[in-house]
């Protein structure tokens, strides 16, 4: 039997948007596991003071057991280098260590079946993403905000965008339609069950 991972977070972007939207539950609206790697949530928390750090924080502390933040060798390394050089820079390693964890899922069980969540337009053109294997696909955040408008779990998109856009998101490439037909109709099949929803 296929083993289901969840939802893999892989870049900051995605939790920022929707802290900035008020709407972080629309990730755990799905009923999946959500899988922050380390390194991605250091991102997003390391300054509190940062445009969705603290509610990120309270998120994954309400939803305790649904969301698990999972330890990378990328992390490790990355607070080395840090503690010889405080200018060290993360760019990039978000989507390393989502990689590192879903490499560790699939030499577990080479039929894993995850879902890839990113904002990031480069993080779809890198190869990890367009080669991804068959039962692993990538959602972009203005598609899922869409499946959950269509399954009735949020009134509009579009709001959600708004709001983050007022809070100086860049949200424009998250209006048009971006990840594959197959992703979005897994996440049509996991809404498709009576779930939380927020109006």
């Amino acid at each position: 039997m296929t083993r289901w991972l969840g939802l893999i977070v892989t870049d900051a972007s995605p939790s920022i948007t929707l802290a900035a939207g008020e709407t972080l539950e629309c990730l755990t609206m799905p009923g999946v596991p959500v899988i922050i790697p380390d390194m991605v949530y250091a991102e997003v928390t390391e300054d509190l003071a940062k445009l969705g750090a603290d509610q990120v924080v309270q998120w994954a502390r309400r939803h305790r057991g649904q969301v698990e933040i999972a330890p990378t060798s990328v992390f490790a390394e990355y607070q080395a280098l840090r503690a010889t050089n405080p200018r060290t820079r993360s760019r990039g390693r978000g989507e390393q260590a989502a990689l590192e964890v879903l490499n560790a899922a699939i030499a577990d069980d080479p039929d894993v079946e995850a879902v890839l969540f990113y904002e990031d337009a480069d993080v779809r053109k890198r190869r990890f993403v367009r080669g991804l294997p068959e039962r692993v696909m990538a959602l972009s955040t203005g598609d899922l905000l869409r499946e959950l408008e269509a399954a009735g779990h949020i009134q509009s998109a579009d709001r959600v965008l708004d709001v983050a856009a007022k809070k100086d998101r860049n949200i424009e490439a998250q209006r048009q339609p971006q990840s594959d037909g197959d992703a979005r109709a897994l996440l049509r099949d996991r809404l498709s069950h009576d779930g939380p929803r927020l109006k």
